[in-house]
């Protein structure tokens, strides 16, 4: 694949990896004599200037904070350029494998080695917080694990700069599941966003699955109304006993409220070594002599969990694949991508078109590989969505790509595609009058107080959360019936509908 011969002072030498809207390349800098990787925006895929405004700020963002920390444990960040092709961050090289990469090929990693990646990422954040700086997107697609067992956090690209105003503009920001309650309504966002994340990563190392799962609209419901089920009470491979002693530990972690989350990461990792020493009940105490001792892991079983992940394919879920030992594997990987099985191909493709007029060439990819981990129309409209900075475009794409899932049907279609179908079959054959001219009746703000009255009563306050998303991607008032239907998918769906049709 042709790449340039020069981006800045730095020789190219390979692309690395390539996303919807730039590519991350392997560079060498000659007047310090190493290697570096240099993450690029194109301007050419931005067609205004507000856009190509918007994402070197988030540039700026990254490099600015991640410039102020030196850690062992975070990505160091070299420069910040910008030319009149691209913007640019050349950054360390590190080779190695990102921890998504790695779970993909050994999904249950052994206990001591899962804590020892526990221990660097709250060293990284402990440094990062310190210095009032907040990640804000805390995954295992955003930390890079090499063959020696060292764990890099990278991708600032959201964090947060206290007491500075910069940050990526977006109602809400992070990735679903391991998002804070707080993220999900945008306010009182501090660090303590990033220690509900890590306990997330944490619940997922030691159990093989995350603590809240389902479409996007669930798992939202789920971390601001719902307790994750206790580690020790599942089941994985029968070592679920290992972890009992983090129940109450994975409960702090995990806590809705901020102020009765660990309020530090150093504090969370003393009561994280606490628990590995099998100290019930005192895993929340204050910390003892040695809380702070290091796991030693040999050396050749983070060289097993890395080549592991080496062997697979994978494709990361993100804009930007940050750094690979294997130059060619992520180009090879975008090269094709595969129909995702109970999915309509004529669907998809219209969501692919509606996607490659905000993101280019890459839409197919990206369409097909969310398509693999979504169960519905609505759910992947909204994660495909998140990857579209402006606030109306986004709007505009989810609006888009839901109503053109509605002029073609379902082949074999998951359980949750057929219920959403037969809600609206069911929707239309109730309220036919609301095709045609009252398709497109507009939204009154005395009509969404009522629909939020009566969704609450079956689901609770989050409602007001699914009233305004729904209001903010319909076309009209019909539209946003069913879109409300659809988000609420665990509430009465036809107790729902026939209240909303009433007061309609």
């Amino acid at each position: 694949m042709k790449f340039p011969e020069r981006i800045g002072k730095y020789p190219i030498e390979a692309i690395l990896g390539q996303g919807a809207m730039g590519t991350v390349y392997k560079g060498f800098d000659p007047h310090i004599q190493r290697s570096v990787a240099i993450k690029t925006v194109h301007k050419s895929l931005l067609t205004q200037e507000s856009e190509q405004a918007s994402f070197a700020a988030r540039f700026r963002n990254e490099a600015q904070a991640v410039g102020r920390l030196q850690h062992p444990n975070i990505v160091a960040i070299y420069e910040f350029g910008e030319d009149e092709a691209s913007a640019y961050i050349a950054m360390e090289f590190v080779e190695g494998k990102s921890l998504d990469q790695v779970l993909h090929a050994t999904p249950l990693l052994p206990e001591a080695q899962a804590l020892r990646v526990m221990e660097q990422l709250l060293d990284a954040l402990d440094c990062a917080h310190r210095h009032g700086v907040w990640h804000r997107d805390v995954k295992p697609a955003n930390l890079i694990l090499t063959a020696q067992g060292q764990v890099k956090l990278t991708d600032f690209g959201i964090a947060r700069i206290e007491n500075m105003g910069l940050t990526q503009v977006s109602s809400m920001i992070g990735t679903p599941g391991y998002m804070a309650p707080e993220q999900y309504i945008g306010e009182g966002i501090d660090h303590r966003a990033d220690l509900f994340a890590a306990g997330v990563l944490l619940y997922r190392l030691l159990t093989g699955v995350l603590p809240f799962t389902g479409s996007v609209e669930t798992v939202m419901y789920k971390i601001m109304n719902e307790q994750a089920t206790p580690p020790s009470q599942l089941s994985k491979d029968g070592q679920a006993g290992r972890v009992e002693f983090y129940d109450a530990l994975l409960h702090k972690a995990l806590i809705k409220d901020a102020n009765k989350r660990f309020q530090s990461a150093a504090e969370f990792r003393q009561a994280l070594s606490a628990a590995h020493r099998g100290e019930a009940g005192q895993g929340l105490a204050e910390p003892q002599g040695d809380d702070q001792a290091t796991l030693i892991i040999p050396q050749a079983q983070w060289a097993q969990a890395v080549g592991a992940a080496a062997k697979l394919t994978v494709n990361q879920d993100r804009p930007f694949a940050t750094f690979s030992n294997s130059p060619t594997s992520s180009a090879s990987s975008l090269a094709s991508a595969a129909m995702p099985t109970g999915w309509d191909p004529v669907a998809l493709s219209r969501i692919e078109r509606a996607l490659a007029v905000q993101l280019g060439p890459m839409s197919k990819l990206m369409v097909r590989q969310a398509a693999q981990r979504c169960n519905d129309m609505q759910s992947l409209a909204v994660e495909l969505g998140r990857h579209i900075e402006q606030d109306s475009k986004r709007r505009d794409f989810i609006r888009e790509a839901t109503l053109a899932s509605q002029a073609a049907p379902i082949v074999s279609a998951p359980a949750s595609i057929a219920k959403a179908a037969s809600i609206s079959t069911a929707t239309s054959n109730a309220a036919p009058d609301r095709s045609g001219t009252n398709a497109t009746e507009p939204l009154t703000e005395a009509f969404k107080a009522q629909a939020t009255a009566v969704l609450s009563r079956q689901i609770g306050p989050i409602a007001k959360i699914f009233v305004k998303r729904s209001a903010d991607k319909a076309a009209g008032k019909a539209d946003f019936i069913r879109l409300l239907i659809e988000a609420a998918g665990e509430a009465d769906a036809a107790s729902l509908e026939r209240e909303l049709n009433l007061i309609a």
